[in-house]
């Protein structure tokens, strides 16, 4: 009967350490079985929201647009921006002086044949109080500029977004007529890439 009960609880020890290793067993074969953590990844640095408005600059910055935009009181022309032939000037508000009003020469369309006269509708330089110069800028500044209601003729970001994109003065740069470079953007690449700053709330260069 010792002997019976002896094996009895021999078993019984048996059984436990059995299921205690099964246990551990079942246990590490999961572990294993997980995938280990992923490392921890950084969360990408946010992206350069001054390359939205730099990607603009190769029209702003195109002698098409920098020809009525440069120094001094006069219009310029060519690819090299040399000064307007026969002394023109800008003017009390920005369409020439006495006789020699910008409309003299420039109709609301470019004349057919190369290098003559250009033209769009109300083609004129920016007026004195607002002559809009951005010649000499660095990029933050021609952004901060543009975006000044005092330096754009009262605009706001809208009225802005259109300007650079439907205006028919600023389009004529993708059809500036015969023996002239047009800007070098395609204009629905560029007026995607305006609305795309302006979605971003216009933010310029760092300066």
């Amino acid at each position: 009967m010792k002997r019976w009960y002896i094996a009895v609880r021999l078993c019984l020890a048996s059984l436990i350490v059995l299921g205690f290793a099964g246990a551990l067993w079942f246990a590490r074969s999961v572990a294993a079985a997980e995938p280990p953590d992923a490392p921890k990844v950084a969360a990408p640095a946010a992206s350069d929201d001054g390359a939205l408005f730099t990607a603009l600059v190769p029209v702003l910055r195109h002698p098409r647009c920098m020809n009525c935009h440069s120094q001094g009181d006069y219009p310029r022309q060519g690819d090299d921006g040399h000064p307007h032939t026969m002394n023109v000037r800008r003017g009390p508000v920005g369409f020439g002086v006495t006789s020699e009003k910008c409309n003299t020469c420039h109709q609301d369309h470019n004349l057919a044949g190369s290098h003559l006269p250009p033209g769009a509708p109300g083609w004129r330089l920016p007026p004195p109080s607002m002559p809009m110069i951005w010649q000499g800028l660095t990029d933050a500044q021609l952004c901060e500029s543009i975006k000044d209601p005092k330096q754009n003729r009262n605009r706001n970001l809208d009225q802005l977004v259109e300007h650079l994109t439907e205006d028919k003065l600023v389009m004529w740069g993708w059809n500036p007529g015969e023996g002239r470079t047009p800007v070098p953007i395609l204009h629905d690449e560029f007026t995607a890439k305006v609305k795309q700053w302006q979605a971003a709330g216009a933010p310029c260069p760092a300066k």
